[in-house]
């Protein structure tokens, strides 16, 4: 706004301005200092740096129509009625606040109505709507600038069965898209009810995330109320968050503005979408003969990895389980094995399985795919396994005592 004024040292005014005779010849009538210099900052301003970054993201912009979102996308149905988060009032200094409730995603009923490059298109959609229309709303109503949003991830009810690997594909190119195309657009980042399992899903995004968003990442367990209440007004806050809003009909998660997820109905589903949805590059494809089995080895190094799998077959079952070695026995039987997850047959064939377990002790982890019970048909299986190592960062915030 017009009271505003861009602070900068005399150094980096120097670079800016160098910057800015780089990239003129893509500069637009609606890209203000303001805007410019966050691509120096979000490269320490490293000129060279800033400006592939800055061409990749109007390139990106060009290709995918992105300034035309706003007036002429039309949302999934699906994705409108299931997919978590909404915008939901403003912080005490004026910046827009968005709550996302991840475990209330049905993830596998979304991933069988919708592809991967539409629940993207859709996040980007929210992203624009934020950024470039309800920011400028509040900025000309509070006469300064407001170019950043406050982000609210409640992880409450968050278990292993959604660190599925379809669903963590999508989210963590939804975080590496946000951090190429909206630099310095996070003011803070709030993960409230953090729990005992926050380590493994943090590990995942964290090589995503630049060193300052992840300064700016505040992880809370449930007693985070009065901690939003310090930077979000009461009536800018859902009474089931710890505020005083909520919609006209009494409703304490204001359902009107924030999307809570739920069980998708299967007359959105569309078929081989969860295949579909999964990079097959990435998978590992053999026959297990009949009356064989496949047995896979893996050692866990740290306590509370995460051993995940994801995997298909082609026409016919297969039996599937996770065990722990007893001894350092090159190969053991299943039934020598300590069973994590017992062996038995699966409709791969059908629909995708995906799953993980928490590994509580280091040592030896196996697992089986069973074909032993078919002595007629061999099986095509395409499988991805894969050891996640927990890893909390120094460089967040941790506002209680949460025991992760």
């Amino acid at each position: 706004m017009s009271s505003d004024a861009l602070v900068l040292t005399s150094s980096q005014k120097e670079i800016f301005e160098k910057f800015k005779a780089k990239v003129k010849d893509i500069i637009k009538p609606t890209h203000d200092d303001f805007y410019l210099v966050k691509w120096l900052r979000a490269r320490s301003w490293d000129i060279p740096k800033a400006e592939k970054m800055f061409r990749d993201d109007q390139e990106w912009r060009r290709v995918n129509e992105i300034d035309k979102l706003v007036t002429s996308y039309e949302p999934p149905e699906v994705l409108e009625k299931y997919y978590p988060g909404g915008i939901i009032g403003q912080t005490k200094d004026g910046y827009p606040v968005w709550i996302e409730t991840l475990a209330t995603a049905d993830q596998k009923g979304l991933y069988n109505c919708v592809t991967k490059k539409e629940v993207l298109r859709f996040k980007e959609y929210f992203a624009e709507k934020l950024f470039n229309v309800r920011c400028p709303e509040i900025s000309k109503q509070l006469g300064k600038r407001i170019d950043m949003g406050v982000y609210i991830v409640d992880l409450e009810g968050l278990s292993l069965k959604h660190l599925w690997k379809p669903a963590i594909d999508i989210y963590v190119e939804m975080v590496a898209t946000a951090e190429a195309h909206y630099p310095e657009a996070l003011k803070s980042a709030y993960v409230i009810n953090a729990p005992t399992i926050f380590p493994i899903a943090y590990s995942i995004v964290k090589p995503f995330l630049s060193e300052d968003t992840r300064r700016k990442i505040k992880v809370i367990g449930s007693n985070y109320k009065e901690h939003l209440l310090k930077e979000i007004p009461a009536d800018q806050l859902p009474v089931h968050w710890g505020g005083t809003d909520k919609d006209p009909d009494g409703d304490p998660y204001c359902r009107s503005r924030i999307c809570m997820g739920g069980t998708v109905p299967e007359k959105y589903y569309r078929k081989k979408m969860l295949t579909e949805n999964n990079d097959l590059s990435k998978f590992t494809a053999v026959t297990v003969q009949k009356g064989s089995s496949l047995q896979l080895d893996f050692e866990i190094k740290v306590q509370k990895s995460l051993l995940s799998w994801n995997f298909f077959t082609d026409e016919n079952d297969i039996a599937f389980g996770v065990y722990r070695k007893t001894s350092a026995d090159q190969r053991q039987k299943a039934t020598d094995m300590e069973a994590l997850v017992q062996t038995e047959r699966v409709n791969s064939h059908v629909i995708p399985e995906a799953g993980s377990i928490q590994c509580d002790q280091t040592g030896s982890y196996v697992v089986r795919f069973d074909n032993n019970y078919s002595w007629i048909n061999n099986k095509k299986l395409y499988y991805l396994i894969e050891v996640v190592e927990p890893d909390v960062g120094r460089e967040l915030q941790r506002l209680d005592s949460t025991d992760f």
